[in-house]
């Protein structure tokens, strides 16, 4: 009898487990197959680090937002705060700035794309009038081999990121290209 409540317990925490590990890949996944595709062009960041497995550091034109950009009421604490940023495709198909607000817009023009990015709200952590906004695609991943080919295109500003946007502004790489050619496609699982 008690061996039976053991195992009915133990096969109970494994399927619980396991659920919580699919919702994890499945919402990557989500964003992947069905958010709106943006092509934003990366600007070269440091990146080097060895102990963390072959990638590369994506810095965006959008990831710099000024102080003067942003609308709303910005929030009191301090610590990462939302901010959330719009987007809109330029004639060369690559994605730029369009406006920040410290609260989700509702108001956005058709055919815009909204992000959901974090800054911090302290008064040192603005440099210039700027604040330094993530919006957790400034970390890529590669296949073994890859990761100096990319920083070499990288530095030559000819590397664009595919970014997929769901529509509560999560991004997650989906492409990488290099001079509009396909160099990388994100598997979704």
């Amino acid at each position: 009898m008690k061996i039976n409540r053991f195992l009915i317990a133990g096969i109970v925490v494994a399927l619980l487990q396991s659920g919580v590990l699919y919702a994890m890949v499945e919402k990557h996944a989500m964003v992947l197959r069905h958010g709106t595709m943006i092509t934003l062009a990366t600007e070269p960041v440091d990146p080097r680090d060895l102990l963390r497995g072959e990638y590369v550091r994506l810095g965006y034109g959008i990831s710099s937002v000024g102080t003067d950009k942003v609308t709303g009421n910005k929030p009191e604490t301090t610590g990462l705060i939302d901010i959330y940023v719009t987007v809109k495709e330029g004639a060369d198909g690559r994605w730029n700035f369009a406006s920040a607000s410290w609260q989700k817009r509702t108001d956005i023009a058709a055919g815009d794309v909204q992000l959901h990015g974090r800054t911090l709200n302290h008064s040192y952590a603005v440099t210039n009038d700027v604040y330094a906004v993530q919006y957790g695609v400034e970390r890529y991943y590669l296949p073994e081999g890859w990761g100096q080919t990319v920083e070499k295109m990288q530095g030559e500003h000819a590397l664009d990121a595919v970014i997929a946007v769901s529509k509560a502004g999560d991004a997650q790489i989906s492409a990488l290209k290099y001079n509009g050619r396909l160099l990388y496609r994100e598997p979704a699982y």
